[in-house]
Order: structure tokens, then C-alpha cells, then sequence
């Protein structure tokens, strides 16, 4: 906005120093104000995130929009890049009319060559999209949003699920004929998982460690009790504020764990999440950057029930 109003002064001071009679005030005014309007108008249409029409563009760009604000910086500009790069690709992306599997195949290694740079473990869902720093999570959750979206624009009867394990996340597609194929994002060139065979390898390695992780006390759980939970798009905001929050733990830096967790906690009542808050409590304490005092203060509405 602020390039446009520089702009409308700019144009207007040179129209007013001009010596000709046709330039009245009243008349540069009228003038420079509809070619801004005109010029506005023209930029903002350009661009098909800053006005999706249907339901499913609103429904992407929703998604987009809260799972950029878990990024603990993130602003309006820095969320318009973003989204702007996920709508270039989505558009320019081509869906195989009849085949679900040819489509799905496409997505994997497209999504992989276009977004998924480097491994780096906590990356923000920005950084996925940004730079192309991502882990099991990020880019899992990438995933969904594009099966979301071709799901609707090709028509197909595909289902997706998000899996959660103890430290791990992936996507399994169950398609129209009950045949299945597994996401597995770390894996750049294996990860299309797509046989029977390769399937039931792969799940129970993922068990297997589970299994084994579940024995290990740490922050970095996300269930203890069960070996995966199947998560929907509108369950994901409070893990990827989570995985800032353990981010900035190890880096830390206690206050941004803790809003992290706050924010995680905010939207859904989960004991990992304020175990977070709690650790990053006693490291603070440690340090004498808080007293007791303060904790029972400022920290009572974070408790859950046990």
C-alpha cells in the first residue's frame, strides 16, 4: 500500500508542475485518482490469492494463512510470498483426468523437487514454503493442503490421512479402489510408497520404532499412549506451534518456547504441550530469569487437567 500512495503523489506532483492549461488542480486529482484506482485494481486481480472465488480457494487459502501464523515473526508480506509460490505451483500443476495414482505420483515428486530443499528438524510450515527447510511435519502437512485441494479440482474419491506417530508424521492415501499409497516426505526418492508389499514393510518399521520411542522420556512425544493418531487439517495448528516451541527450547530461548506452547494449548488441551511450558519454566528459573512468584502469576490458565 505503500508503494501505491508514493506513487499517486509522485504522479500527481508532476502532473501539477506541468504548464498546460488542460491540468487544473480539480482536474489532475480526478485524473490521478482513477488511473490509481485503475492500476490497483489491475495489480490486485494479478494476483489469485489476494481474492480467492471459490470455496476451495478459500478453503486453501484459510489453511495457508493459519498454518503460516505458527511462524513466530511471520508478516503480511512474508505470508503473501508464501502463498503466492503455493498458488503458482498449484495452478501450473497438471491432474492426470482419469488416474488417481498418475496424479498422486506427480504431486510427490513435484512437491519434491519444488519445495523440499534440505531436512531440518522443527522447520516452521514459512520456511517450508519459503526456503524449502522442512521436516515430517511441514512437509506432511504440505501434502495434505495440495491432496486437499486436486481431491476437489480433479474430482477424485481418494482419502487422506495425516499419521501421527510418537515422532514421526506421513500420509497414507487410501484411493477409489481401496488400493493404498504412503507419503513419505523425508524421502525424496522412495518415499512414494505404493506396493502392498513395500506398505506393510514400512508401517511396521514405523511401529517397531514407536514402540521403542514410547520407552524414552521426552519433550519431543506427542502421544504416549496409542501408536498413531489420524489428524485432519484443522488439527494441525497446535502441532506446528508445538514444533516451534521445542525448536526455541533447544536453542534456549524460554519465552518464545513458552508462547509457542501457550498458543498450542490455546487451541487444543494437551498434556505434551504444557509439559513444554513447564520445562521451559524451570530452565527460566534456573537462569533467576523468573521466581515463583511470577510462575503462579502469570501461569495458573495454562494448567489442564490431569
Amino acid at each position: 500500500m505503500k508503494y501505491y500512495i508514493k506513487t499517486y503523489r509522485y504522479i500527481l506532483t508532476y502532473l501539477l508542475s506541468l504548464n498546460f492549461n488542460i491540468f487544473t488542480r480539480k482536474n489532475c486529482y480526478f485524473l490521478v485518482l482513477n488511473l490509481f484506482i485503475l492500476v490497483f485494481l489491475f495489480k490486485t486481480s494479478s494476483l489469485c490469492w489476494a481474492a480467492p472465488n471459490s470455496h476451495n480457494e478459500k478453503k486453501t487459502y484459510s489453511y495457508l494463512s493459519s498454518f503460516l501464523d505458527t511462524h513466530d515473526s511471520i508478516t503480511l508480506e512474508m505470508k503473501e510470498k508464501a502463498i503466492d509460490k503455493f498458488i503458482s505451483f498449484n495452478q501450473s500443476f497438471n491432474i492426470h483426468p482419469t488416474s488417481e495414482s498418475k496424479t498422486l505420483r506427480r504431486l510427490f515428486f513435484s512437491v519434491q523437487e519444488t519445495f523440499l530443499k534440505e531436512y531440518s528438524l522443527y522447520s516452521s510450515f514459512y520456511h517450508t514454503l519459503e526456503s524449502g527447510k522442512y521436516d515430517c511435519l511441514t512437509a506432511s502437512v504440505l501434502y495434505a493442503i495440495f491432496l486437499e485441494d486436486i481431491k476437489q479440482r480433479g474430482d477424485f474419491d481418494y482419502v487422506y490421512q495425516i499419521v501421527q506417530m510418537p515422532t514421526h508424521v506421513f500420509i497414507k492415501i487410501t484411493l477409489s479402489d481401496k488400493s493404498e499409497i504412503i507419503f513419505e516426505s523425508t524421502d525424496s526418492k522412495k518415499g512414494f510408497i505404493a506396493t502392498p508389499k513395500a506398505i506393510d514393510f514400512y508401517v511396521k518399521d514405523q511401529i517397531e520404532i514407536a514402540s521403542k520411542q514410547r520407552e524414552q522420556e521426552s519433550v519431543l512425544k506427542l502421544d504416549n499412549t496409542v501408536f498413531n493418531n489420524l489428524l485432519t487439517l484443522e488439527q494441525v495448528s497446535p502441532l506446528l506451534y508445538f514444533n516451534q516451541g521445542v525448536l526455541f527450547f533447544n536453542q534456549r530461548k524460554f519465552g518464545k518456547s513458552i508462547q509457542m506452547a501457550q498458543n498450542a494449548l490455546f487451541l487444543e488441551k494437551n498434556k505434551t504441550y504444557y509439559l513444554l511450558i513447564q520445562l521451559s519454566l524451570q530452565e527460566m528459573k534456573k537462569e533467576c530469569e523468573i521466581n515463583n512468584s511470577f510462575v503462579k502469576t502469570n501461569f495458573k490458565y495454562t494448567q489442564i487437567s490431569k
